[in-house]
């Protein structure tokens, strides 16, 4: 029988990258995590969703297919109370996706399945539902009750893989978001600069030429930062550029090993994975 999924533990499976620390690894990131292919949307947006889903598979799929960085958007819903409030969304009009408690769940049975694999959470966007400001308090408390066990504290991140291993069983993943005065803590690492082409409408052609530029002159090392590899068509909508990504981040291609996350929709249907697997093992050897 073969392995459905041959990357759900790639990071634990793969000894050599244990010398380095989180920001020298290259990260396969889902890129609107929360809306996916498999989520129940009301009949009314079904016909609509080529324009807003950029997954094919929900939270623990992604995990499983090797994804270490989920890029996430959350609104919170006045009409609810606690984690019920907090879902993800994709558009102007708040499209709703999967919930926060089950990104929690997600989580938590991967984690407890594979305690070894780290796990990138990217706060994009918290937006406020109906022009009604997000709760951060809530939220925080939220996060706090559920992942705070499991979250690496800023002042470790330029510990290595081993090192973190060592110190914590349990603490496999960094939140990273931006600073608002009910949402800080000394767990949360600063937001993720994301590097896209400033356009809705990106062709693949123009999406290449905007890779190409920013990795001319990519971002500090000693940081994460978000590389927008998505191409979305006025017509289409989000946009499968697999084989794209196959070949512009193939191991010939050279463009890989500059990036710090690698932020894709469909990524399960790429090889990036792989890619970012391949690239790191080779970095932890180097690594004296």
């Amino acid at each position: 029988m073969t392995n459905k999924y041959p990357y759900k533990n790639w990071m634990s499976a793969t000894s050599s990258i244990d010398k380095l620390t989180l920001l020298e690894l290259v990260w396969p990131g889902a890129h609107n995590s929360g809306v996916d292919y498999d989520f129940p949307y009301p009949i009314h947006v079904q016909p609509a969703s080529h324009w807003f889903v950029c997954q094919d598979g929900p939270f623990i799929q992604q995990l499983n297919e090797g994804v270490r960085v989920l890029d996430l958007r959350f609104h919170s819903d006045e009409h609810w109370l606690g984690v019920k409030k907090f879902h993800t969304f994709h558009g102007y009009k708040l499209l709703r996706g999967r919930s926060l408690s089950e990104l929690f769940k997600s989580l938590d049975f991967f984690l407890n399945e594979n305690p070894d694999e780290f796990v990138v959470l990217d706060m994009h966007e918290l937006k406020g539902l109906d022009e009604q400001h997000f709760d951060y308090k809530g939220f925080h408390e939220a996060i706090m009750s559920e992942l705070g066990e499991r979250l690496i504290p800023l002042k470790n991140q330029y510990l290595t893989l081993g090192a973190l291993k060592k110190m914590s069983s349990l603490q496999r993943i960094v939140l990273a978001g931006e600073w608002h005065p009910d949402f800080t803590s000394p767990l949360y690492w600063p937001k993720i600069r994301s590097e896209w082409s400033g356009s809705d409408i990106t062709s693949p052609e123009e999406l290449r030429q905007h890779i190409e530029r920013t990795l001319n002159n990519p971002p500090h090392k000693n940081t994460f930062w978000s590389l927008s590899a998505t191409s979305y068509g006025e017509l289409a909508g989000v946009k499968r550029i697999t084989q794209e990504l196959n070949k512009w981040f193939g191991p010939d291609s050279g463009w890989a090993p500059k990036c710090s996350i690698i932020s894709a929709d469909f990524i399960g249907a790429t090889q990036l994975v792989s890619y970012c697997r391949e690239i790191n093992f080779f970095r932890g050897l180097r690594k004296t």
